[in-house]
């Protein structure tokens, strides 16, 4: 039992830094995340892995959305990534998990699974998309053109590949800044409704309004509200990785396994 105690104190005396020091640049530093759909075609592909700069908006308490010291917020144009607003922070249904860690102290993202009687690991997924507005704008989108206070953008970097043009709400609803920010357009009947005719809409305070460049086929702030300041994760910096043989939900074994579909071209991009 000596010999045993020995080896685990030699053990964490050697590593245990190194996972320590990991693990603070992973939380508050930088992190890398893969892009596992086509929202933000042609800018960001399918396969790419960038790093993210997760500092420039404030270091977070690990695991959770809460910051510690807020410290500049995105600018309409920026490129983000968010932790889902729609995604909940316990597994559903939450009557069925119970927090290992309490929430004023989440070490770690683990929670206990009552029926399967074993533990099981929930972190909320992370989303890239383009911040086109920040509180106290207006937005319009309106046949498939984007309007910020009244002003047409120029977008050089928006791709759309469905020319069909979807009907929005008509009569506008009086209540759609309401229906918006409750969420009644995200993956309901009226969905269709918001894609190519949307608002306008305020941008409230502490919020952003983000949308995919592929706007076609993004699901972004048209349909579940303004996204929370506090839900940025970071800016992407540069991409590190791309291949083409990443799926979604992405299988690393393949990735790995097929050199060829590696994509040369795009290693060492700045994302922007």
């Amino acid at each position: 039992m000596k010999r045993v105690g020995r080896f685990f104190a030699r053990l964490f005396r050697e590593w245990g830094p190194v996972i320590i020091a990991v693990l603070v640049i992973r939380s508050f530093l930088v992190e890398s995340f893969l892009v596992p759909t086509g929202s933000m075609l042609d800018t960001i592909a399918i396969g790419d892995f960038f790093l993210v700069n997760k500092f420039i908006y404030g270091p977070k308490v690990p695991f959770t959305h809460r910051t510690i010291v807020p410290i500049f917020s995105p600018k309409r144009g920026d490129i983000v990534v968010f932790r889902f607003p729609q995604e909940p922070d316990v597994p559903e249904p939450a009557s069925r998990y119970a927090r290992v860690f309490p929430r004023q102290f989440p070490l770690l993202p683990i929670f206990w699974d009552r029926e399967a009687g074993f533990f099981k690991w929930h972190i909320p997924p992370n989303f890239v998309k383009r911040c086109v507005a920040v509180a106290g704008d207006t937005v319009e989108y309106r046949a498939k053109q984007l309007y910020i206070n009244g002003r047409l953008q120029f977008e050089p970097y928006v791709v759309r590949r469905d020319f069909r043009m979807l009907p929005g709400l008509e009569p506008r609803p009086e209540n759609f800044q309401e229906l918006w920010e409750s969420d009644r357009f995200y993956r309901t009947e009226l969905s269709p409704y918001v894609r190519d005719n949307f608002g306008p809409v305020f941008i409230p305070e502490g919020h952003v309004f983000c949308l995919g460049d592929n706007r076609d086929n993004s699901e972004d702030g048209r349909f579940w509200g303004p996204l929370p300041l506090s839900y940025l994760r970071g800016k992407p910096l540069v991409l590190y990785f791309s291949s083409s043989a990443v799926e979604n939900p992405p299988n690393i074994a393949k990735i790995l396994l097929s050199p060829l579909a590696i994509r040369l071209s795009r290693i060492g991009r700045v994302v922007r």
